[in-house]
């Protein structure tokens, strides 16, 4: 009784498998190798560029937007730093001592800026990597075949006698 389940159990499993393949193979072509140097190469002349490249054109945007965002931030803090740093010197300049309220203010303030302008280029430069990271890997994987065509199948092996099964995979 066993014995009869097991092979119930067997020739349902295969037929789901044989008959739930796809007899339709439809071959795409493999698209020409990208060099990831020169893929690198073109995200550090831009971020966006590498990806451009290697053909994830939906992913340039994205790494250009950011990249010039904080570029924009950078600027802007910069130019608030400068406008601390003048204000300070002038506070000094009028023979006010460190230890003012208004001086002290000046040199928090003139701190801020100019952490959240070093901060904002790290997180440039953290841009910069991730873009080229993923330019790198493109250009590796756009060989890699991506095709549907990925089968299993368990048939009974009539050369080797009964009771064996044959299994095979495809990718």
């Amino acid at each position: 009784m066993k014995t009869m389940y097991i092979h119930i159990m067997l020739f349902a499993c295969c037929s789901m498998v044989v008959f739930a393949q796809d007899s339709t193979t439809v071959s795409t072509p493999i698209p020409q190798q990208k060099s990831p140097t020169l893929a690198i190469a073109y995200t550090v002349l831009f971020p966006g560029l590498g990806q451009v490249y290697v053909g994830s054109y939906w992913k340039a945007p994205i790494a250009a937007g950011t990249a010039l965002f904080f570029a924009y931030q950078i600027a802007s803090y910069n130019d608030l730093f400068k406008e601390k740093t003048a204000l300070y010197e002038g506070l000094l300049s009028q023979g006010l001592s460190p230890s003012d309220s208004r001086v002290r203010q000046a040199i928090r303030e003139k701190e801020f800026y100019n952490n959240a302008r070093d901060l904002n280029a790290l997180w440039l430069l953290g841009v910069y990597g991730l873009a080229a990271v993923d330019a790198y890997v493109g250009a590796h994987m756009l060989e890699f075949d991506v095709s549907d065509d990925l089968s299993f199948t368990i048939l009974p092996d009539p050369i080797n006698g009964m009771g064996r099964i044959h299994a095979s995979y495809h990718f």
